[in-house]
């Protein structure tokens, strides 16, 4: 059985209503938002910067404590027969979270094999207990498989503790294979005390 349609429902001029679907304006947004997004990526692409980047974050400089550390580490890598130098290039080596943001000096040990190598990270941290207990958890972070996939699988780890200052030197055979490095690592050895996990 049909049913036929009621006048009720016919147009005021005597024709079927139109099928239901969304009003126009709907349409004529989305067609806008594509043609805005087009245009923005085109912008970026021909390198018109007109999406403002995010500030990139700054780490605070080091203060005293890590310049007496990077001196002293200097002092040993000259006695150990090291050229030292303040790097030219950046360096962040892998590290724990609770290092993401802490001050830090870098020393360069110069290696003719690698010679964008030999990277010491010297990390200011506010006090001794600090430096005790985020080194404590960068040798556990580094123990750990989070930490260690970030180095090759034969890395070794120099972790030493001088007051408020953490000193750091990762080291890998297989990667740079320097008869020197195990001579490097021994001469950092010699700064502080070792941090164990």
């Amino acid at each position: 059985m049909t049913t036929g349609r009621t006048p009720e429902s016919r147009t005021g001029d005597g024709s079927e209503p139109a099928a239901g679907g969304p009003p126009p304006w709907v349409a004529v947004v989305a067609i806008g938002t594509l043609v805005l997004g087009a245009l923005l990526i085109g912008l970026q692409l021909l390198g018109l910067n007109v999406i403002a980047p995010a500030p990139s974050p700054t780490i605070a400089p080091t203060g005293q404590a890590a310049q007496r550390t990077w001196d002293h580490v200097a002092a040993a890598l000259q006695a150990a027969q090291f050229q030292v130098q303040e790097p030219q290039v950046p360096y962040r080596p892998g590290e724990s979270p609770a290092l993401v943001d802490v001050p830090r000096r870098l020393v360069q040990a110069i290696l003719p094999s690698d010679p964008d190598g030999g990277f010491v990270v010297v990390y200011e941290l506010p006090s001794n207990g600090d430096a005790d207990r985020v080194g404590h958890e960068f040798a556990n972070y580094l123990a750990s498989g989070t930490g260690a996939v970030q180095y090759p699988r034969d890395t070794q780890f120099v972790l030493q503790r001088v007051g408020q200052t953490l000193v750091f030197y990762p080291w890998s055979a297989e990667a740079n294979p320097d008869p020197r490095l195990p001579d490097l690592a021994a001469a950092l050895q010699t700064v502080g005390e070792p941090v164990r996990p």
